[in-house]
């Protein structure tokens, strides 16, 4: 499913204006209307960011759990702000690639898919010459069911009990004890 949300404020405060940038361009309609050349550099950009923010956010947690040496003056207070931008690529590379696949597999656009469920609803707007007033099919279709067969054919032709006739009532009336 495609995201045709903008960016949210957090997602803006997290992502640099380049980085926001390539997030809104994995968005519709701005993905639709990408070349598969420009996609296929989007979703090389945004796995490049996306990696060196998922790197940096891992060095930060070392270097807030003590395991490294920090990197710069001080040790890193927590990777929660790094984290979340990389989770932000993330979403949105999974956009992109998610587009590059459909069109891969040939997927129809969502323009043809509209045109498409435009005609199906126009055809289904016209009149059938089988219905009459919206009602059921008229009973001489040479298509129509017959519907349920008359239950007269279905008769039992034998006793509940298994007995053939009249005669055959004696062993099942003996086993009930109602033999007269």
């Amino acid at each position: 499913m495609t995201d045709h949300t903008p960016a949210t404020p957090e997602e803006q405060r997290a992502l640099s204006q380049e980085e926001l940038g390539f997030a809104n361009q994995s968005r519709q309609p701005a993905l639709g209307q990408l070349s598969d050349k420009d996609l296929s550099d989007l979703i090389g950009l945004l796995r490049v960011r996306r990696n060196r923010a998922r790197d940096i956010a891992a060095r930060q947690g070392r270097e807030a759990r003590g395991k490294v040496r920090p990197s710069g003056k001080s040790s890193a207070g927590g990777n929660e702000g790094t984290r979340s931008k990389a989770e932000y690529l993330t979403a949105a590379l999974d956009r992109a690639t998610e587009e590059r696949g459909r069109r891969e597999a040939g997927g129809a656009s969502q323009t043809e898919l509209a045109e498409q469920a435009m005609q199906l609803k126009t055809e289904a707007e016209t009149p059938n010459p089988m219905l009459e007033g919206g009602g059921a099919l008229h009973p001489n279709d040479p298509d129509a069911d017959p519907g349920k067969k008359g239950l007269a054919g279905t008769e039992r032709a034998t006793a509940p009990s298994g007995a053939l006739d009249h005669a055959g009532d004696l062993p099942a009336r003996e086993r009930s004890g109602t033999r007269k």
